[in-house]
């Protein structure tokens, strides 16, 4: 499903740069055990999923693992 409204000018590049800093920090956080690191990691891949395929499909993939891991727990 595509979205119409396309983000033009300093909100596009504020989206891709908070993307890429959750996910930078998400990356930290799966070191340093301070920061939650899958949370970021998370929210990073969302913003930058209106901008880049790859990560669309990414969060696509990790919304499959979690609900095939939600079902078999419960």
């Amino acid at each position: 499903m595509e979205s119409t409204i396309r983000k033009t000018g300093w909100t596009r590049w504020a989206g891709l740069a908070g993307g890429w800093l959750l996910v930078v920090l998400g990356v930290v956080g799966c070191v340093v055990p301070v920061i939650p690191g899958i949370p970021l990691l998370l929210a990073g891949l969302g913003l930058l999923a209106y901008e880049y395929v790859w990560a669309k499909r990414l969060l696509e993939r990790v919304q499959g693992w979690w609900h095939q891991v939600r079902w078999k727990k419960g």
